[in-house]
């Protein structure tokens, strides 16, 4: 019996350890991403550019507005006074809501769901979007400093990976800063993935200038109506009968694309525009390739658009919006 005594010390000191450092875990979680006191992080990353697009499309005593949503190659591609220029007679102004995939379309459907009100008209961009590509770091580096948003989210998603939270956000105070400079010193391009690149109406108003991808073209991608995200589509049909019971009124319209790659006819191109059109529950604004763009537009990803492309392409976008407004969805294209 003696000798087990020490035993038992000992494991009950073990244990004692274990719970003493799952605690000083937990409170060291709390402290990072739920006190109101804790420290913000991500306050300069792209990602926060997201929480005043949202806190702009939420402001109580907006008017209307038209709230073009998507992926990056939404802020890349929508330049609003473009848009509001072409669209003036409408009187509403363009509010972009979007950053990049990882945010994922379901969450800013979400979003929108809590924002939109009547009158609002809301345009989703088609272009590449995978539900698996949604990332629960970038959406709460977004969110960060709005407690109540943060929380939401997490409920949301049913709980959330504390521990990796927990050290992406201690490498963040710490390590990334000057990893960060250094890369910037070593790197002759212009850094545009900062929170001051964007403006509460999600413009990117830090100047892309030229094409940084390959400009020789060939006719080498492929368009496939297979290749579109079920689940994505899904959620657009459900919203779209969400927006008309909410008199809110939904359009799709296609991402920019690079003129010259692609390796569909004519008659290609047909069957996959009405393939969408049959599919979706909602009026689809242009043919995919109404919306492509010398290579000379693009800037560092073949949807992403430099600053001359984005006048470019909302030029293009608001021109079929207000043919639509007008005249109504062509039946076929």
């Amino acid at each position: 019996m003696k000798e087990r005594k020490p035993f038992f010390i000992f494991l009950l000191k073990f244990i004692l350890l274990l719970v003493l450092a799952y605690g000083a875990w937990q409170l060291l979680f709390w402290f990072l991403w739920k006190s109101e006191i804790g420290p913000d992080a991500y306050d300069n990353a792209y990602q926060r550019a997201l929480l005043r697009q949202i806190d702009a499309i939420k402001a109580p005593n907006r008017d209307p507005e038209i709230i073009v949503f998507g992926s990056s190659y939404v802020p890349y591609g929508i330049d609003t006074k473009t848009m509001e220029e072409v669209l003036c007679e409408d009187k509403r102004t363009v509010q972009i809501l979007g950053i990049e995939a990882a945010i994922g379309i379901p969450y800013l459907i979400d979003t929108l769901k809590e924002s939109v009100k009547p009158g609002d008209m809301v345009v989703y961009i088609l272009g590449e979007s995978n539900p698996e590509d949604t990332s629960i770091m970038s959406i709460s580096a977004a969110l960060e400093p709005d407690k109540e948003k943060l929380l939401a989210y997490w409920d949301s998603v049913g709980g959330v990976p504390e521990t990796y939270l927990t050290w992406r956000k201690l490498y963040a105070l710490t390590a990334s800063g000057p990893i960060e400079a250094v890369r910037s010193r070593l790197s002759d391009k212009e850094q545009v993935y900062r929170a001051d690149s964007f403006d509460e109406k999600g413009n990117m108003t830090v100047e892309r200038i030229g094409t940084q991808i390959s400009t020789d073209v060939s006719p080498e991608d492929t368009i496939r109506y297979e290749d579109l995200e079920e689940e994505t589509m899904e959620a657009l049909n459900e919203f779209s009968k969400w927006c008309r019971e909410n008199d809110v009124e939904f359009v799709i319209a296609f991402s920019p694309t690079i003129e010259g790659s692609w390796v569909e006819d004519s008659l290609m191109f047909k069957t996959f525009n009405n393939n969408v059109r049959s599919y979706m529950d909602a009026p689809v604004i242009g043919n995919f390739q109404d919306y492509e763009l010398p290579v000379e537009y693009f800037y560092n990803h073949p949807l992403h658009l430099n600053t001359e492309g984005a006048e470019k392409y909302s030029g293009l976008l608001a021109t079929k919006l207000k043919d639509y407004m007008e005249n109504g969805e062509e039946e076929e294209y």
